[in-house]
Protein backbone atom coordinates (compact mmCIF):
# COMPACT_ATOMS: atom_id res chain seq x y z
CA UNK A 1 0.00 0.00 0.00
CA UNK A 2 1.52 3.59 -1.04
CA UNK A 3 2.20 5.90 1.30
CA UNK A 4 -0.70 9.00 1.43
CA UNK A 5 1.02 12.32 -0.13
CA UNK A 6 2.50 14.59 2.30
CA UNK A 7 1.09 18.03 2.36
CA UNK A 8 3.94 20.46 1.05
CA UNK A 9 3.87 22.75 4.46
CA UNK A 10 4.58 19.84 5.92
CA UNK A 11 7.54 19.09 4.46
CA UNK A 12 8.69 23.04 4.34
CA UNK A 13 8.54 22.24 8.01
CA UNK A 14 10.58 18.87 7.93
CA UNK A 15 13.13 20.09 5.48
CA UNK A 16 12.31 18.55 2.31
CA UNK A 17 14.21 15.62 3.09
CA UNK A 18 13.09 14.16 -0.73
CA UNK A 19 14.33 17.47 -2.65
CA UNK A 20 10.98 17.11 -4.67
CA UNK A 21 9.52 20.65 -5.82
CA UNK A 22 7.02 22.09 -3.12
CA UNK A 23 3.50 22.65 -4.57
CA UNK A 24 2.88 26.29 -3.54
CA UNK A 25 -0.90 26.62 -4.59
CA UNK A 26 -2.04 23.81 -2.38
CA UNK A 27 -5.50 25.71 -1.02
CA UNK A 28 -5.46 27.25 2.26
CA UNK A 29 -9.18 26.44 3.18
CA UNK A 30 -11.47 28.43 5.60
CA UNK A 31 -11.55 27.36 9.18
CA UNK A 32 -15.50 26.17 10.07
CA UNK A 33 -16.40 28.76 12.26
CA UNK A 34 -20.34 27.46 12.35
CA UNK A 35 -19.90 24.30 15.04
CA UNK A 36 -23.51 23.16 14.76
CA UNK A 37 -23.71 20.11 13.73
CA UNK A 38 -24.64 18.84 9.87
CA UNK A 39 -28.55 18.27 9.03
CA UNK A 40 -27.29 14.89 7.45
CA UNK A 41 -25.28 13.91 10.53
CA UNK A 42 -27.54 10.91 12.20
CA UNK A 43 -29.12 11.81 15.38
CA UNK A 44 -26.90 9.12 17.57
CA UNK A 45 -23.90 10.95 16.48
CA UNK A 46 -24.89 14.30 16.83
CA UNK A 47 -23.31 14.18 20.85
CA UNK A 48 -19.75 12.69 19.63
CA UNK A 49 -19.62 16.02 17.16
CA UNK A 50 -20.59 18.75 19.83
CA UNK A 51 -17.54 16.84 21.72
CA UNK A 52 -15.41 16.73 18.46
CA UNK A 53 -16.09 19.77 16.58
CA UNK A 54 -15.00 22.25 18.82
CA UNK A 55 -12.07 21.07 20.02
CA UNK A 56 -10.62 19.99 16.43
CA UNK A 57 -11.80 23.64 16.14
CA UNK A 58 -9.40 24.99 19.02
CA UNK A 59 -6.65 23.02 17.56
CA UNK A 60 -6.92 24.63 14.02
CA UNK A 61 -7.57 21.43 12.28
CA UNK A 62 -11.54 21.98 11.32
CA UNK A 63 -12.11 23.62 8.09
CA UNK A 64 -14.84 23.62 5.43
CA UNK A 65 -13.49 21.27 3.58
CA UNK A 66 -13.16 18.50 6.68
CA UNK A 67 -17.16 18.49 7.20
CA UNK A 68 -17.57 15.29 5.80
CA UNK A 69 -13.99 13.21 7.36
CA UNK A 70 -15.38 14.56 11.05
CA UNK A 71 -18.88 13.66 10.12
CA UNK A 72 -17.53 10.00 9.22
CA UNK A 73 -15.84 10.03 12.24
CA UNK A 74 -18.36 11.06 14.13
CA UNK A 75 -20.90 8.03 12.99
CA UNK A 76 -17.85 5.72 13.53
CA UNK A 77 -17.12 6.67 17.09
CA UNK A 78 -21.14 6.66 17.93
CA UNK A 79 -21.22 3.29 16.35
CA UNK A 80 -17.71 2.12 18.19
CA UNK A 81 -19.28 3.77 21.63
CA UNK A 82 -22.98 1.64 20.66
CA UNK A 83 -21.27 -1.59 20.47
CA UNK A 84 -19.33 -1.43 22.96
CA UNK A 85 -22.11 -0.51 25.34
CA UNK A 86 -24.22 -3.68 23.93
CA UNK A 87 -21.13 -5.72 24.39
CA UNK A 88 -20.45 -4.57 28.13
CA UNK A 89 -24.17 -5.30 28.84
CA UNK A 90 -24.48 -8.38 27.49
CA UNK A 91 -21.10 -10.62 28.16
CA UNK A 92 -22.50 -12.16 30.87
CA UNK A 93 -25.18 -13.67 28.86
CA UNK A 94 -22.60 -14.63 26.05
CA UNK A 95 -23.65 -18.65 26.56
CA UNK A 96 -27.30 -17.58 25.40
CA UNK A 97 -26.88 -14.45 23.02
CA UNK A 98 -23.12 -15.93 21.50
CA UNK A 99 -24.02 -15.43 17.73
CA UNK A 100 -25.60 -11.63 18.53
CA UNK A 101 -22.76 -11.22 20.78
CA UNK A 102 -20.16 -11.88 17.92
CA UNK A 103 -21.85 -9.78 15.55
CA UNK A 104 -21.44 -7.04 17.80
CA UNK A 105 -18.30 -7.74 18.50
CA UNK A 106 -17.23 -7.48 14.57
CA UNK A 107 -19.60 -3.85 14.62
CA UNK A 108 -17.25 -2.87 17.44
CA UNK A 109 -14.05 -3.76 15.28
CA UNK A 110 -15.02 -2.44 12.00
CA UNK A 111 -15.79 0.58 13.69
CA UNK A 112 -12.54 1.08 15.94
CA UNK A 113 -10.63 0.59 12.59
CA UNK A 114 -12.59 3.51 10.80
CA UNK A 115 -12.50 5.83 13.57
CA UNK A 116 -8.67 4.65 13.99
CA UNK A 117 -8.48 5.68 10.13
CA UNK A 118 -9.72 8.89 10.37
CA UNK A 119 -8.20 9.92 13.54
CA UNK A 120 -4.87 9.20 12.37
CA UNK A 121 -5.37 12.04 9.43
CA UNK A 122 -6.34 14.61 12.43
CA UNK A 123 -3.53 13.84 14.12
CA UNK A 124 -6.07 12.16 17.06
CA UNK A 125 -3.47 9.98 18.16
CA UNK A 126 0.16 10.32 20.07
CA UNK A 127 2.08 8.69 17.14
CA UNK A 128 -0.19 10.92 14.25
CA UNK A 129 0.09 13.96 16.69
CA UNK A 130 3.78 13.97 16.26
CA UNK A 131 3.66 14.02 12.63
CA UNK A 132 1.55 17.14 12.10
CA UNK A 133 2.05 20.54 12.75
CA UNK A 134 -0.49 23.22 12.63
CA UNK A 135 0.46 26.97 11.83
CA UNK A 136 -2.58 29.48 11.37
CA UNK A 137 -3.77 30.21 7.88
CA UNK A 138 -1.34 32.97 6.22
CA UNK A 139 1.65 32.34 8.86
CA UNK A 140 3.18 29.39 6.72
CA UNK A 141 3.97 31.03 3.47
CA UNK A 142 4.02 34.40 4.31
CA UNK A 143 3.70 36.29 7.58
CA UNK A 144 0.75 38.84 7.13
CA UNK A 145 2.53 41.19 9.94
CA UNK A 146 5.42 41.21 9.27
CA UNK A 147 5.47 40.59 5.35
CA UNK A 148 7.97 37.58 5.41
CA UNK A 149 8.13 35.21 3.24
CA UNK A 150 9.41 31.67 4.43
CA UNK A 151 9.19 30.33 0.54
CA UNK A 152 12.41 32.52 -0.45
Amino acid sequence: MARTPKPSHLKLVEGNKGKRALNNFEPDPDYLNDLRAPGHLPDFAVPVWDDLAPKLRKAKLLTVLDVDAVTQLCIAIAQYRHATDELNLNFINYGQKGQSLNQMMVAQSMAFKQANAIMQQFGMTPAARSRVIVNSQGDLFGNEKTGTNYLT
